[in-house]
């Protein structure tokens, strides 16, 4: 793995962000491979690229219109040199329910596995977990 790889994984979630960011879901889910797996907070799962990418553009109509991501931490860990695994905590704003009440900022890990083909790399598989508050020890 060399400097550049670590770089350019990097770069894919800071698209990713980008992209949720801008509301622009056509070019988030062209980071994804075409037969790549979402499972997004709420614990549902998308199976291709078109899934995800219909999927969040409906989110980011309603609930998820003004949302922004910021990144708090990204950790890289190559697997292989063509496999990647990344952690990254990332803090959503601006969301709202249902009833389009705005909730208040919260905390979420994104992993996910990003794959190299082609000198290009991209999502193969990524899930997005809600980090809830700590007990008291």
């Amino acid at each position: 793995m060399t400097t550049q790889d670590k770089a350019a994984v990097r770069a894919v979630i800071e698209r990713f962000i980008d992209s949720w960011n801008r509301h622009d879901m056509r070019t988030l889910a062209a980071l994804f491979t075409q037969d790549a797996d979402f499972v997004d907070v709420f614990g549902n799962w998308f199976k291709d690229r078109m899934a995800i990418e219909k999927a969040l553009a409906q989110r980011h109509a309603t609930v998820f219109r003004n949302s922004r991501f910021t990144e708090k931490d990204v950790a890289v860990r190559f697997h292989k040199p063509d496999l990647a695994i990344v952690h990254a905590v990332i803090e959503l704003s601006g969301a709202v329910d249902r009833q389009g009440q705005e909730l208040p900022p919260g905390l979420g890990v994104i992993t996910c596995v990003v794959e190299k083909a082609s000198k290009s790399w991209r999502i193969i598989a990524l899930q997005n977990t809600a980090v809830t508050a700590q007990p008291d020890t």
